[in-house]
């Protein structure tokens, strides 16, 4: 999403207008739900509404409204084109209701702010306004994404953080996987040559020792910690502060040997098994990962499925 605000803003930063366009309904089979983005500019596009015939179809239109005339267009769009349909048969044609946007220079004070609230720890949408005259929009301190006659509203940013303990290799490949799938990292580490915004320039980072950095983080529910450290000492502590918070996900990276000796060492200190439980380790989907980047893909790919799940069972 920051990513996509931020193509919008440097466009109307320099005078220039911009189109968004967002999936704000769905019939059938679709490869995007509500709330998709993307943002079209004179030389750049940022984002998907899912790609395929609608997002053909909304292109030249897209385009046409950079030049001017109507600031506002919504219509449905097939997901296949004609021939896929012929092969695939209609009861795999879904349909997606596109509502287009054009934005002027006079909008990047909302483009910023949107900018802006996509990177805090907090929750927080945008909604639009909108009828043939034009349209106007709102930042709201909710997480959602809700269509009404009229009016959409569409999530920017989820509250909650990451917090990385460890900044090593497969850190270093796992930040910018999850800033790319919406997660707001924060790395920490006691080295200060691998708690760099050079070594992650999507995340937030912080340097010290680490059980008196992870003792100072106020936790909520709707964060999550992987311990990915070097294995010192440590190591316990941070585990220890985490599962006396409320964080959703725990993950930690050891040896088997290492994780049994750990947790024989938290029953001994009190901890139940219901807390043990909420440890995830081996860390990731069982892909056979090897390599630092294979892990972080896992890690990753796990994370998406939990979040999804949690989702739903918040309804």
């Amino acid at each position: 999403m920051r990513e996509r605000l931020e193509l919008l803003c440097r466009a109307l930063r320099s005078g220039q207008p911009a189109v968004t366009a967002l999936v704000t309904g769905c019939r059938g089979a679709t490869p995007r739900a509500p709330g998709a983005l993307l943002v079209l500019t004179a030389g750049q596009a940022a984002g998907t509404v899912g790609g395929g015939q609608a997002e053909h179809d909304i292109m030249g239109p897209g385009m046409e409204m950079l030049g001017g005339g109507t600031a506002v267009r919504q219509d449905w769009h097939q997901c296949l084109s004609a021939e896929e349909l012929r092969h695939m048969g209609r009861e795999y044609g879904g349909e997606e209701q596109i509502l287009l946007l054009r934005w002027e220079p006079g909008d990047l004070p909302l483009a910023e702010a949107a900018w802006a609230a996509a990177g805090q720890n907090g929750d927080c949408s945008l909604r639009i306004d909108y009828d043939e005259n034009g349209w106007r929009g709102a930042l709201l301190p909710v997480a959602e994404t809700a269509a009404a006659e009229g009016s959409f509203t569409v999530k920017l940013q989820e509250g909650g953080r990451c917090y990385i303990f460890g900044g090593g290799h497969v850190s270093q490949a796992l930040a910018p996987l999850l800033a790319g799938v919406g997660f707001c990292c924060v790395v920490l580490d006691e080295r200060p040559d691998y708690a760099t915004p050079a070594l992650f320039p999507t995340a937030e980072t912080r340097c010290g020792s680490l059980p008196v950095l992870a003792k100072a983080i106020p936790y909520g529910p709707g964060d999550s910690v992987i311990i990915m450290t070097r294995g010192h000492q440590g190591d316990y502590e941070v585990l220890c502060r985490a599962l006396r918070s409320p964080v959703w996900y725990l993950g930690m990276v050891g040896s088997r040997r290492k994780m049994e000796a750990t947790f024989l060492r938290l029953r001994e200190d009190g901890f139940t098994e219901d807390d043990l439980r909420r440890i995830v380790t081996p860390i990731g989907l069982a892909i056979d990962a090897e390599t630092p980047t294979e892990i972080a893909v896992s890690i990753t790919a796990q994370l998406i499925g939990l979040r999804a799940a949690r989702r739903r069972e918040k309804g």
